[in-house]
């Protein structure tokens, strides 16, 4: 079973980087976009867990335990490994970061005790989409710069994640949710 663990985002702020998803995909590049449902902020990746599960849920919920919710606010639009040679194309996030990444810290703490390694660079973003050639991907660019200055800024708690199963398939990936864990700190 392949899993990750997710924060959710509120449907403004998937409707609104499904109208960003839009007016790029006029110019028809070469992008593999994200589909509307699967919209999330990735917290971490785990891949194939089969034999882990219980032992996953455990910690994951003991992680929980002394985390306090938190605010974000969705930001620009992105590119990862950076404009100059973009791969990923996201939607970033700001707000109350170090409450962010002290959720990140502790997921990362209780995981490494099942022999998970603790993530180098935790970067908090909505994947839009991944970029597969460079086809068209100049007036990607430009209209990203032209949307980021007049993206609505929707802010959004987070007093929740969520252990998700990734199924793949050839029309893409299915998500399902396997546990929710509620922040308690």
């Amino acid at each position: 079973m392949r899993v990750f663990i997710a924060l959710n985002v509120p449907e403004e702020i998937k409707e609104q980087a499904l109208q960003v998803k839009e007016e790029l995909a006029q110019f028809k590049p070469d992008i593999k976009w994200v589909e509307h449902e699967n919209y999330h902020i990735t917290l971490k990746f785990l891949g194939e867990v089969n034999s882990q599960l219980d032992l996953i849920k455990t910690k994951l919920g003991q992680a929980a335990q002394a985390c306090p919710t938190f605010k974000l606010i969705n930001s620009e639009i992105g590119f990862f490994p950076g404009r100059s040679r973009p791969r990923i194309i996201w939607m970033g996030v700001k707000g109350e970061m170090e409450k962010a990444y002290f959720l990140g810290e502790r997921v990362d703490t209780y995981l490494s005790e099942l022999g998970f390694e603790t993530e180098r660079k935790r970067s908090f973003h909505l994947t839009l989409g991944r970029i597969r050639s460079e086809r068209e991907i100049d007036k990607v660019l430009v209209q990203t710069g032209i949307i980021n200055p007049r993206l609505k800024k929707y802010s959004f708690a987070i007093s929740e994640f969520t252990l998700m199963e990734s199924r793949l398939s050839s029309a893409g990936p299915e998500y399902s949710v396997l546990e929710k864990y509620k922040l308690e700190g």
